[in-house]
């Protein structure tokens, strides 16, 4: 009896040797830095389960080693699977089923908590923060100076700086910031970065990190350099803290901006078309101008992308802010104002400026001037007519009525013939292309195509880039390839 229950106790044994599930992973991690964990699995047929998430974070698989054992007549696989997370808060790893042997086992669950770091303190290195404010309000610009120092006699094999994640911030790498000199015996490195707080309240930046590989210093030997392994040191900044303030409320931007505009012209024939600059420019967070738009009863508006443009400089985050309208008015109008508000944070209120409006006046065609007054004609003639008729017979209504009729048609049958005629001539004479070809400047291939309008879209983005600093004959060539393909 004692037999059977230790080779029971031997069988539960060796299961448990060749059914095992090993959990490998830190007690804590450091925000913003990736965390890594494996799981060890041994037995003769396994199955992995399928991780995808863990509290809300991606996880992804790094790799997958495999090895196998032999051990007193018993077979086994051992797997080993790494994966990777970038926490931003405490975490729970759950407890994973694994099907080993056609058996259910499951891991132990593991809290992870959140490991605050310090300033690293050596006398080898130095990586430190620098701000130009730690009060400010929400959009405005903060210049944040990164300094790292390293001693020049160092064997440093390779230096790693990860993009950094600055929460809560909308930031920019300075171009024309990265500075390296020495100084004192050391190495020094700059770096700078230009925020924008995108909320109020307390925020932080840092610590940032720095990872230097380098030879090992304890391995003396001439041969120390390509037989030892180098060593990899892990350099922490300062933290900084800020206390932004929000600003008042519908007002999105902070600074000093001035606003213009102007037209190319305020008296147009009707189908010509007016170009509207709108410019804007100053010393603010222009990166958050909004896209300008207009709305003018009566005319058709055509507009590009704002061009925004910026530098920082003495005076702060200056920038210029171009936007340029294309305006097709139907009859003489008033462009609008434009106006932009802001928060002027010496003058502590919400400043508003606006550009001038301009008065448009659009000239009728002569063919709609001649009809009219033709029109007009008519009328009085038809009026005097009526009253010269009222005089007459019944008898002599009727034969003036119906000679009237003949007249009428017989003008009418004139008149429609003429046109035609003279429409025929007008086409052999003048087409569309030839006027094209004709066409010296872009102004005047605008003024030839301005009727055309809205009869095909690519052709109203060709009319359009005659606004733009597109090649003269390059445009004319395209314009002309699409009329002939839409046969206008």
């Amino acid at each position: 009896m004692n037999y059977f229950k230790i080779l029971g106790l031997l069988f539960l044994f060796l299961s448990h040797i060749y059914a095992e599930v090993l959990l490998k992973a830190p007690d804590s991690f450091v925000k913003g830095e990736a965390y890594f964990f494996e799981l060890e699995v041994s037995g003769e047929s396994l199955k992995f389960p399928k991780i995808e998430k863990i509290d809300d974070f991606v996880v992804q698989e790094q790799g997958t080693s495999k090895s196998m054992q032999y051990i007193n007549g018993n077979y086994s696989e051992k797997y080993i699977k790494q994966y990777m997370i970038v926490p931003d808060k405490s975490f729970t790893i759950p407890s994973f089923k694994f099907l080993i042997d056609d058996k259910e086992v499951f891991t132990k669950s593991k809290t992870v908590l959140e490991k605050k770091v310090d300033k690293t303190d050596s006398s080898d290195f130095d990586l430190t923060l620098i701000p130009s404010k730690t009060s400010l309000y929400v959009g405005e610009e903060l210049n944040i100076k990164l300094v790292f120092k390293y001693k020049k006699d160092l064997q440093i094999t390779n230096l790693g700086f990860d993009k950094p994640h600055f929460e809560n911030f909308w930031y920019k790498k300075l171009d024309n910031s990265n500075k390296r000199y020495e100084d004192n015996g050391f190495i020094v490195q700059e770096l700078d970065f230009l925020l924008f707080p995108q909320k109020s309240g307390e925020l932080s930046v840092g610590p940032l990190r720095v990872d230097a590989q380098m030879v090992n210093r304890a391995n003396n030997t001439p041969f120390s350099f390509f037989t030892s392994l180098p060593v990899e040191k892990k350099i922490y900044s300062n933290r900084l803290n800020f206390s932004v303030k929000s600003l008042p409320s519908n007002i999105s931007l902070i600074g000093d901006f001035n606003i213009d505009a102007t037209v190319d012209k305020q008296k147009i024939k009707e189908g010509e078309s007016i170009s509207l600059k709108l410019n804007i420019d100053g010393v603010g967070n222009f990166d958050d101008i909004q896209d300008i738009k207009l709305n003018i009863p009566n005319a058709t508006i055509y507009d590009n992308k704002p061009e925004i443009k910026t530098n920082y400089t003495n005076r702060g985050y200056e920038g210029t802010y171009t936007k340029v309208f294309s305006i097709v008015p139907s009859e003489s109008l008033v462009i609008p104002s434009i106006k932009i508000e802001y928060f002027d944070k010496k003058e502590k209120k919400v400043i508003t400026k606006q550009s001038k409006s301009f008065k448009i006046e659009v000239e009728k065609s002569k063919e709609q001037k001649a009809v009219l007054e033709k029109s007009k004609e008519q009328t009085t003639k038809s009026l005097k007519e009526s009253v010269v008729i009222e005089e007459l017979s019944i008898k002599q209504r009727v034969e003036y009525f119906i000679f009237g009729i003949i007249t009428t048609l017989f003008i009418f049958g004139l008149y429609t013939l003429v046109k035609i005629q003279n429409s025929k001539k007008e086409l052999k004479d003048a087409p569309l292309v030839s006027l094209i070809k004709r066409a010296k400047t872009k102004n005047e291939m605008i003024k030839v195509l301005l009727p055309f309008l809205k009869k095909d879209e690519k052709l109203d983005k060709l009319i359009f880039e005659c606004e733009s600093q597109k090649d003269f004959k390059i445009l004319k060539k395209e314009i002309l390839e699409r009329i002939k393909e839409i046969k206008i």
